[in-house]
């Protein structure tokens, strides 16, 4: 999770990686350091759960050097040279097909992750026949990684084909910048793009995580904070405007920098929820959600009781990602809406524009709005309102009810399951943040798609 001391900056975090129109992948950034790097990803069981469960063979193949079963080469090796073993998996599939080949030859195996063969070499070249073998295979391509490439890359910035992060290279005539180290080493192993492209594919099959919408992520050690939205990953511009729309930084998940290029970068949110903003013409909005509600004339602005000093002067290219809804007139009601409780019954509605939304538990009332005043209504007063839809929880907030051991997140206004602890745990989230409620209150939310594990 996301700690409270970091903070944005207005740039971008890292530079814009370029997208050829020959290619169809970031062959600047493939993978991040942590994909390559980071060893403790998986148990030995996680591993033959993996592959059985991709009808790998795999799952039942031994080493005839070691006598050993795959899944225990892979995290051995994993652990020995601290190296991912998803990465390892991952190799496996883009040289040899290991995951998903139902009619495997014994080359296959022996050759498993293309360690030490050349495109123009022959699997009985001499000079690399001490590397044939599963156990052979997976074990040095571990341990080069550990013991050759990134040593090359702390001390001269570079592996020992010239591939670097920021070092400018040609391959297939497309000059390449390594992004990161993970990047440099995967060329220096592969240095061509089709192969490395494949290796994009094969990560983003089996290993990428999806978020869904309404989740907010940002990438350990940069201070970006991102709204996940509809495939887009949209920037909050700054803390005012995050903190405008989330009360605490819990709710922030941790991502790769890879999981999070995975997304194309959206429009950014600009400013602040409720803000009031002018545009050359004059016209004074109210900002509610990516909604824009204009005041129909300067009496309407009046009545509303706005400080000129919190009007924000923008332009129209700054508005022009927002759509326009219902304006603000002298004859709206509680245009800005306000906390209306029955003195009778004690039920509580959030009134606006003359309409009233009945609020099914206190904590859909504290997760919208938070301390802000309640009114009391009585009877005859709240008469006088139309009664519409409930108040819902907002997107991203984890809920559970008290009769429902599943937890739900709310995303584009329903509840969707997480199919196991596991991939709650796997995407990042925190159960101390899940909210118990009322069933009530978990009803009126549309029960939405499972969200399931990431392999």
């Amino acid at each position: 999770m996301l700690i409270s001391a970091v903070w944005f900056t207005s740039a971008t975090l890292w530079p814009l990686f370029s997208i050829s129109a020959q290619t169809d992948f970031n062959y600047n950034y493939i993978l991040s350091d942590n994909d390559i790097l980071d060893y403790q990803t998986m148990t030995p069981a996680e591993i033959q759960n993996f592959l059985l469960s991709k009808n790998s063979p795999l799952a039942n193949y031994y080493d005839s050097i070691t006598n050993w079963r795959a899944d225990k080469i892979i995290y051995q090796s994993s652990q020995d040279w601290q190296i991912n073993p998803k990465f390892l998996l991952a190799l496996m599939q883009k040289e040899q097909s290991l995951i998903d080949n139902s009619t495997p030859v014994q080359t296959n195996f022996d050759w498993a992750t293309g360690y030490a063969v050349c495109d123009d070499c022959s699997y009985d070249d001499l000079l690399i026949q001490k590397f044939k073998g599963f156990y052979n295979q997976v074990y040095n391509a571990a341990k080069k990684i550990r013991l050759g490439y990134l040593p090359d890359l702390d001390k001269n910035g570079k592996t020992s084909s010239g591939f670097g992060p920021g070092l400018a290279k040609q391959v297939d005539n497309i000059t390449v910048v390594p992004a990161n180290r993970a990047t440099a080493i995967l060329y220096t192993y592969t240095p061509h793009l089709k192969g490395n492209r494949l290796m994009s594919l094969v990560w983003n099959k089996y290993f990428m995580r999806s978020y869904p919408d309404g989740t907010v992520v940002n990438v350990e050690g940069e201070s970006a904070v991102w709204l996940i939205e509809s495939g887009w990953r949209r920037r909050f511009a700054n803390k005012s405007v995050y903190l405008s729309r989330y009360n605490s930084w819990d709710k922030v998940i941790t991502v790769s920098q890879t999981e999070l290029l995975k997304y194309p970068e959206g429009k950014i949110i600009k400013f602040p929820n409720y803000s009031y903003l002018r545009n050359e013409r004059g016209t004074v909005y109210l900002l509610t959600n990516d909604m824009l509600r204009g005041f129909s004339s300067s009496s309407a602005l009046r009545q509303i009781g706005i400080n000129p000093a919190e009007i924000v002067n923008v332009t129209t290219v700054d508005l022009i990602d927002y759509a326009e809804s219902q304006p603000i007139t002298t004859k709206s009601v509680y245009p800005l809406g306000t906390l209306a409780q029955d003195t009778k019954t004690g039920g509580v509605y959030w009134v606006q524009d003359g309409v009233k939304h009945p609020i099914f538990s206190v904590e859909i009332l504290k997760a919208n709005f938070g301390k802000r005043r309640i009114n009391k209504f009585n009877a005859k007063q709240l008469a006088e309102y139309t009664t519409s839809t409930p108040v819902l929880f907002p997107d991203g907030e984890l809920v559970t009810s008290r009769s429902d051991s599943a937890v739900y997140l709310i995303s584009n206004k329903q509840r969707r399951p997480f199919v196991s602890a596991k991939a709650f745990l796997e995407l990042g989230f925190d159960f101390k943040n899940v909210i118990v409620t009322a069933e009530s209150a978990m009803g009126v939310h549309e029960l939405g798609q499972i969200i399931g594990e990431t392999y």
